[in-house]
């Protein structure tokens, strides 16, 4: 039986994750899922555990790579390793294979699946290519094309076209195995994110001129056509956002059926998640497909949000104890500000009151934020948060700056915006250096320097975390509960808030690291990080942790000892 390494090198940049390290991605357990499903021998591994036994490639026949656009030295240090050990077949997926010539002939990978991973990988597996050496494998992919596999050839990368979007019963039947979640450290305190719907429906266009010379020339087909009219572009400027490839990548939304869904998040609390996170590049996207099946869904607009099936599935996920009785926490990410009704805001609140929601605003000037592709108006991003906060939600809100078309007046413009995001009920804005991504309509435009170079950008830069930080003084003396996972310098533990928010740096024992504590802020250390005092063991919910009486008596005992 062939052994398969599949290794999660997702959001790892340059020196290793820093931004995300609670994050347990989708991807990487899904690829793991379905070839397992399929006969083999998988090992899922992240990159943080692979890098510290790089010898252990040697036992693997097959390296299949997961990865983003700007993974690559995480990527390439990985498959430096398997080229010195192993002669297997070495596949990379996920963003970073939109490029499929860097990954092929610079990083130098035998094979890049681009686009959706399901229909390509069990066509590899029917037609027996994973089962062969590399020269077989692309000797028989040379006379049989496998769409959505890009092998390497003498002459660079061989692309037979991107994968079709995955049908919905796949969708259904391929999921995560629960167990694989155990492969990633701290898992019971890290955000476990669920696929509930893959795609966007936001199939709009940019109207600025592409820096290859393209501009829309306003047919008006991406915005007022039939739903299937809207897929394919006169011009071929790639669907969506132009700082964003997810429709390209993606397709259009694909929503879970919410028994999958609610079998997987039970099992996944069973193996002792705590922090569950509805994964979707908008939830509200989530059984609005269903509305226009068997059209797809490409008008981000109409029809409006399926109200009464987000609530079936989110009232279901309650019925999990652990969900209802507050043990566990889920909660969602990204939702478009234009679907954002008084009804929507009510249902969220009812079940994810206190969890944040994030809200794509980029930029506060209203002809820049629609030439960019928005389905959304700065008004309806400004009312989506007044309407979330006030159901009890916690609005985050992501900006952009160095876009293409962006001008000095456009900065100081979103810079004004600020101090009216706090009084909405704000609590975090996350400021981003825009990056061009491939299969993007902005993929070939020249990345910014950095916001502290410009002086208007750098104004916004200051604003941004100026509000931050002040919005960190108000967890001052709050008490939050959240997950002790590691130890940061020896002398601090590290926690994570299960409902979201800052790091938390507290001192006490090392027998605490696996438990669940209450934990009082006292000092903000900066916009990301508090630190805190912990005041009760309420659960320890990994394996090797302690007991709870045995870390509570460590912990009053570390107490005694300071005084």
């Amino acid at each position: 039986m062939k052994r398969i390494l599949v290794v999660d090198c997702n959001a790892q940049g340059r020196t290793g994750r820093k931004s995300t390290l609670d994050v347990i991605g989708v991807g990487p357990r899904l690829v793991a899922s379905l070839l397992d499903k399929l006969g083999f021998d998988v090992v899922l591994l992240p990159y943080t555990s692979i890098v510290k036994a790089l010898s252990r490639v040697k036992e693997f026949d097959l390296l299949a790579v997961s990865a983003m656009t700007g993974d690559e030295e995480a990527v390439l240090h990985v498959l430096t390793a398997w080229r010195r050990r192993s002669r297997g077949l070495a596949i990379v997926g996920g963003p970073i294979a939109l490029d499929m010539e860097k990954v092929i002939t610079e990083l130098g990978f035998d094979i890049a699946v681009v686009g959706e991973g399901e229909l390509p990988l069990l066509r590899l597996a029917e037609e027996g290519i994973l089962e062969l050496p590399p020269s077989a494998a692309l000797e028989q992919l040379s006379n049989k094309p496998v769409p959505g596999v890009a092998p390497r050839s003498p002459s660079g990368a061989v692309h037979w076209g991107r994968s079709p979007v995955t049908p919905r019963d796949l969708l259904n039947r391929y999921r995560p195995r629960p167990d694989y979640v155990k492969s990633y450290p701290w898992y019971w305190g890290s955000r476990v994110y669920v696929e509930v719907v893959r795609g966007c429906s936001n199939f709009y266009r940019p109207t600025l001129r592409l820096p290859d010379g393209r501009k829309c020339v306003g047919c008006g087909a991406c915005r007022a056509g039939e739903l299937a009219q809207r897929i394919a572009c006169p011009l071929d400027i790639p669907p969506g956002c132009g700082y964003c490839s997810v429709p390209n990548f993606h397709g259009w939304p694909r929503s879970i059926d919410k028994y999958v869904i609610y079998e997987e998040v039970k099992k996944l609390v069973e193996q002792g998640a705590t922090r569950i996170v509805l994964s979707a590049p908008d939830f509200l996207d989530y059984g609005r497909d269903l509305l226009v099946a068997p059209k797809p869904l490409t008008d981000p607009r109409n029809p409006p949000p399926n109200l009464a099936e987000i609530e079936s599935l989110l009232k279901l996920l309650h019925s999990i104890p652990e969900i209802s009785g507050g043990e566990v926490k889920l909660m969602v990410e990204n939702v478009k500000p234009n679907l954002v009704t008084r009804e929507v805001a009510e249902v969220l609140g009812r079940y994810l009151e206190g969890t944040p929601v994030y809200i794509g605003l980029e930029t506060g000037d209203p002809e820049l934020h629609s030439a960019l592709g928005r389905p959304s108006t700065v008004e309806e991003c400004l009312r989506a948060v007044k309407l979330l906060a006030e159901y009890g939600l916690r609005p985050y809100v992501y900006l952009l700056h160095g876009l293409p078309g962006e001008r000095d007046e456009h900065l100081i413009e979103t810079a004004r915006l600020v101090p009216e995001l706090k009084k909405l009920g704000v609590e975090r804005i996350v400021l981003y250096r825009f990056r061009p991504l491939p299969g993007s309509a902005f993929e070939n435009a020249k990345p910014p320097p950095p916001a502290v170079t410009r002086p208007a950008a750098r104004s916004l830069y200051e604003a941004v975390k100026k509000f931050n930080e002040e919005q960190k003084k108000l967890l001052l003396n709050r008490v939050l509960e959240a997950a002790i996972v590691s130890t940061y310098r020896r002398r601090f533990l590290v926690a994570y808030p299960l409902a979201h928010g800052p790091t938390i740096l507290v001192e006490g024992p090392g027998d605490a690291i696996g438990c669940i504590a209450r934990i009082r802020v006292t000092e903000v250390v900066s916009d990301r990080l508090v630190k805190g005092r912990i005041l009760e063991i309420l659960k320890c919910v990994d394996a090797a942790a302690p007991t709870i009486k045995h870390a509570t008596q460590k912990l009053r005992r570390g107490r005694s000892d300071a005084r």
